[in-house]
């Protein structure tokens, strides 16, 4: 079973023409790349690749990886959560262990109270902000 990698773990660029090879958060911009100035997302893009179904029935497995980095797209560098992809997150966290969901929003720098909330009572100085 995957851990739950760094957020910043080597994701190539999915752009064809960016030969970037892991993301680098920005010093302004925390979700841009320091190496090519692409954002997060286009990073992460060749980890969501469409897969075929599985045939097995309408509920799918979501292993703890995968979960990190779907959270990643929306946690990483934010201060707070849209409500509709809290409600993803939820969704997604409800098939994890506690544990599990706590080194998830622990390496992306969010506590489980201020995830709770919907956003950061106290902004990280880790995650580069003042």
């Amino acid at each position: 079973m995957r851990m739950t990698p760094n957020a910043q773990e080597s994701i190539r660029c999915s752009l064809s023409s960016c030969s970037c090879a892991g993301f680098k958060p920005g010093k302004v911009q925390l979700r841009s790349c320091d190496r090519c100035g692409h954002g997060w997302v286009e990073h992460a893009l060749k980890k969501f690749q469409v897969h075929p179904p599985s045939g097995s029935g309408p509920v799918e497995v979501a292993l703890p990886g995968l979960v990190f980095d779907l959270s990643s797209l929306v946690l990483f560098g934010a201060q707070a959560i849209p409500v509709q992809l809290k409600i993803l997150l939820d969704r997604l966290f409800s098939i994890l262990t506690p544990e599990q969901v706590g080194q998830i929003l622990n390496s992306l720098g969010w506590s489980l109270g201020d995830y709770v909330r919907g956003y950061m009572l106290h902004v990280s100085k880790a995650l580069g902000y003042k």
